[in-house]
């Protein structure tokens, strides 16, 4: 049995929403047995955006019950089954913190129908909610409304029943969300990371690679990764074990080491990167007169640095060095530089590097050979 739901929240600071609005369908894989539907007063403001977006304004709820009063029915529609929704980590955490509010400990097993889609509709365009209902077909009345989007998701999750022929996935990726304990978790892991520029890995709970993203503030980067509500955050979220940190002290670097990566480890998800970076740009004329030279930035101390290396007029790669006389032969730039595949992507964005002087020095090969000492 499922209890598939959607919840409108007032919006504002994490932790801090309250409900607006709740809808709860009882579901037997088949049909529907039960239902609930309900605004909610939530004794606190509604931010302008969501009173745009949902069209609940503060006059609406200002006669509802609060959430103490259902309460009790929202445990009754909900009990002896499984949560499914449409980005379940958000709505489990959201009844969550209502029922600790109470003084209740909210706790059932739950499917993210965003993450079943991921793994069922691999070849869709996008998996929020509105756009995955008009390419299958499903009707959908109320967009942004409770009972509207959770009835969508009801025939959502029809369809991924069907897909899923072994009945193999849905088991598998039935959860049971932390919720607040994973809060704790989050909590902890951002305590340990530091305010640095570099790569960071996450891996789930079978130490499997599903994530790497770049940051020049790591730290600020994943509170807003282990915050969001969008889709690929709420897959880390719903997924995090552990997070690997590489510090590199160049955003440049950076950028090349994910690129590469990605294509390398091939992570189950990951993030979009600018692609304004990436747009095609000619060679620069330097690249053609030079032929042999590196490029500086950063490092990961303040006595290392950090290259980009092109041979032939060919970019080979990136490295670390302290000293110049570290690379100050072909034999030692070759031993210390991480050999990167020159895709289309990776070469325009070495050339807007180079365009835009985004580097600290640049240096021909004959310079660095004839002077190791040259700082």
């Amino acid at each position: 049995m499922y209890t598939i739901i959607d919840l409108e929240t007032t919006g504002g600071k994490f932790n801090e929403e309250s409900i607006i609005e709740v809808a709860a369908y009882k579901f037997n894989g088949t049909s529907i047995t039960d239902q609930f539907i309900s605004l909610v007063n939530p004794q606190r403001d509604i931010h302008p955006y969501v009173e745009k977006l949902t069209g609940i304004t503060s006059k609406m709820v200002k006669t509802a019950p609060k959430f103490h009063e259902i309460a009790k029915r929202v445990i009754e529609i909900t009990s002896d089954s499984i949560l499914v929704a449409h980005n379940a980590q958000f709505d489990y955490r959201i009844l969550q913190l209502e029922f600790k509010r109470l003084g209740y400990e909210f706790s059932m097993k739950s499917l993210c129908t965003v993450i079943l889609s991921q793994e069922l509709l691999p070849d869709q365009e996008s998996y929020k909610l509105g756009r995955l209902s008009r390419s299958l077909g499903i009707p959908l009345k109320d967009r942004h409304r409770a009972s509207g989007d959770a009835l969508a998701t009801v025939e959502l999750f029809k369809i991924l029943m069907d897909k899923d022929i072994k009945q193999e996935i849905i088991k598998k990726s039935i959860v049971e969300l932390a919720g607040e304990s994973m809060s704790s978790i989050f909590k902890d892991t951002i305590q340990s990371l530091k305010n640095e520029t570099g790569v960071f890995y996450i891996y789930n709970e079978n130490k499997k690679l599903i994530y790497i993203d770049y940051s020049k503030d790591i730290k600020n980067k994943v509170v807003k990764l282990f915050t969001s509500k969008k889709f690929i955050p709420k897959y880390v979220q719903n997924n995090f074990k552990s997070i690997k940190v590489y510090s590199t002290g160049s955003i440049s670097i950076s950028i090349l080491k994910v690129l590469h990566e990605i294509r390398v480890l091939n992570p189950k998800i990951n993030n979009n990167i600018d692609s304004k970076i990436f747009r095609k740009i000619d060679k620069p004329d330097i690249i053609t007169n030079l032929k042999d030279f590196i490029i500086t930035f950063n490092g990961k101390k303040e006595d290392n640095k950090s290259f980009i290396y092109f041979k032939n007029e060919i970019f080979i790669g990136y490295g670390y060095f302290d000293l110049f006389n570290n690379i100050n032969s072909e034999k030692k730039i070759n031993s210390r530089v991480v050999k990167v595949d020159e895709s289309t992507k990776v070469k325009n964005y070495v050339y807007r590097i180079i365009s835009q002087k985004k580097y600290k020095k640049l240096l021909t090969l004959k310079e660095i050979y004839k002077f190791s000492d040259l700082e």
